[in-house]
């Protein structure tokens, strides 16, 4: 019960706030379309992360193979070296020192690759919590798939790190080389974002148009309708921003997007569906 009249006093308390700071609300829905963009971004992260662990164990096994049979040449080089004749082993010293500590490198290389391994399986074991909160996709890959996916996360990876031209062009080349994969319309999704990030305004409402006419099955259409009626106002297309939001909140209700747009709409002071004797179309752009 308290902490239902505590929920309740909190509603009163935003309520009274959004009346009185309602200059904010600017803010307010840029930061909810923020956190909704960075969500999908967590659940790539965390699919990411289940998938390439066993990748980097298996390198990791192998770098410490490598360093196994290196030890065995280098030991084999010294023992050689240390049984030669009495003049010659004044000559190569020097030598005989540089193998040694190259031998010592490696020893401790292969510390640091078993500390690595120790920590990849620690992360595997800390991923698995992640699993049961229901952001796992489902279902892993059929065996093959390493390349495409290596070429989709590591457009990703650029496209977190904020080089939005790289990742542009990797998710580009991901859909031409992959046309098909079930990634395809998620690399679409985030070639509209990183152009709408970069203020390439035309550009995203143009990618996120591809989203919406070649991925129409899709989970990223509701996400691709409200971004482009975003892009849209910022290029002062009133009209065509207010057709897309009203079409998330028709067609796409329980999307996350859904409520987004009603703010929207809100905001531009505008009704929820259009007046009926002038059905909503989109304008074509000049």
């Amino acid at each position: 019960m308290r902490r239902t009249v505590c929920f309740c006093s909190l509603i009163a308390f935003l309520a009274t706030a959004s009346t009185a700071f309602g200059g904010t609300k600017e803010e307010i829905l840029r930061l909810q379309s923020d956190v909704l963009t960075m969500q999908n971004q967590i659940r790539m992260l965390e699919k990411n992360i289940r998938e390439q662990t066993d990748g980097i164990k298996s390198l990791v096994a192998q770098l410490n193979d490598q360093v196994g049979k290196s030890n065995l040449l280098l030991g084999r080089v010294s023992a050689a070296l240390e049984n030669q004749t009495a003049g010659d082993k004044s000559g190569n010293q020097a030598l005989l020192q540089e193998v040694r500590n190259l031998a010592t490198k490696f020893d401790d290389s292969n510390m640091r690759l078993s500390a690595l391994a120790q920590q990849i399986q620690d992360l595997k074991v800390q991923s698995k919590p992640i699993e049961t909160r229901g952001f796992s996709s489902g279902g892993g890959e059929a065996p093959g798939t390493a390349s495409p996916d290596a070429v989709y996360d590591q457009a990703y990876k650029d496209f977190i790190q904020g080089n939005l031209d790289l990742a542009i062009s990797g998710f580009t080349s991901f859909i031409q080389a992959y046309p098909a994969h079930d990634k395809a319309d998620d690399a679409q999704y985030e070639i509209g974002e990183a152009y709408y990030n970069s203020n390439k305004l035309p550009q995203a409402v143009a990618a996120f148009t591809r989203v919406i006419n070649d991925y129409p099955n899709g989970d990223k259409v509701a996400s691709a309708y409200f971004k482009r009626g975003k892009a849209e106002l910022a290029m002062h297309e009133r009209d065509n921003g207010i057709v897309d939001f009203r079409t998330v909140i028709d067609k796409y209700a329980e999307a996350p997007e859904a409520p987004l747009a009603k703010t929207e709409l809100d905001n531009l002071g505008v009704p929820l569906k259009p007046p009926k004797a002038a059905p909503a179309k989109r304008r074509p752009r000049e």
